[in-house]
């Protein structure tokens, strides 16, 4: 991935909206190309980008089981490639909204303070 496309990655500085566009648009699928196939052979999940973040960022391990379940079913509710993406946009949102907040109260002190050197004996 190019260090130059804005669109190659989530940055933790990235607006919500930035968010959403990138996987709407950019994250591969590992869905159908239709609706009856998808209901008929689910997504193949180890191709699904969207999926595979979450396994990673989704700290629920059980919503992550039934997520896996239901897109590679393609039955439930998260029977669908949008479904999917829309709860990993969901997850990134937050988390990045997180990073954001606790990165506005380090000021230049708490830097100073932090890269000062001190004995760790």
């Amino acid at each position: 991935m190019s260090s130059s496309d804005a669109n190659s990655a989530i940055f933790l500085t990235d607006a919500p909206e930035d968010i959403e566009r990138k996987i709407k648009t950019h994250a591969f699928s590992g869905g159908q190309d239709t609706k009856k196939l998808q209901e008929e052979l689910g997504a193949n999940l180890e191709v699904d980008v969207s999926y595979q973040w979450l396994r990673f960022f989704l700290e629920d391990d059980e919503e992550l089981e039934r997520i896996g379940r239901e897109y590679g079913s393609g039955k439930g509710e998260y029977w669908s490639t949008g479904r999917v993406k829309a709860k990993l946009v969901e997850v990134l949102k937050e988390l990045v909204a997180e990073h954001q907040e606790r990165r506005s109260k380090v000021t230049e002190e708490v830097v100073r303070e932090w890269m000062s050197e001190r004995c760790i004996v």
